[in-house]
């Protein structure tokens, strides 16, 4: 029996082991985007994104904690307004929501995250507003 050889190029075992291009501009160059993990219990789901995005999420995120400290502080309980963040992309489109009022603290907090990609795939879960800003805190130093 003769042993098979297999080119990184023609051989779809060697294939899935390629690294793959995170993206590609319209004129066909790369494009400039990391991957953003996310961390909810033990799954993660990595998330191509530019800095840009996430410097934008991490603001929403510093909002959300303000929002939480003015709760504690409050002698009277309020009504706070919700985070919505949204990006979209040719490929993938990130939303996070917290509604404040449903949470005592920030430490008790859980955000909603649902990404979606072109092809049609949408994940759905719950992670701790700890986890998700220590995730973005990461991005942002590396």
């Amino acid at each position: 029996m003769q042993a098979m050889k297999c080119s990184v190029s023609r051989c779809p075992a060697a294939a899935s082991r390629r690294p793959s291009v995170i993206g590609r501009a319209a004129v066909g160059g790369p494009v400039a985007t990391r991957q953003l993990l996310l961390h909810s219990g033990e799954t993660t789901i990595a998330v191509p994104i530019s800095p840009e995005k996430v410097k934008e999420l991490q603001g929403a995120i510093q909002n959300l904690f303000v929002t939480f400290a003015e709760k504690a502080k409050a002698t009277r309980p309020k009504r706070h307004e919700m985070m919505e963040w949204t990006t979209n992309d040719e490929r993938v489109s990130v939303e996070v929501f917290c509604n404040p009022n449903a949470h005592t603290t920030a430490f008790d907090a859980k955000l909603l995250i649902t990404v979606a990609s072109e092809g049609g795939l949408k994940v759905t879960t719950e992670a701790r507003l700890s986890a998700i800003t220590s995730d973005v805190d990461d991005f942002m130093k590396s």
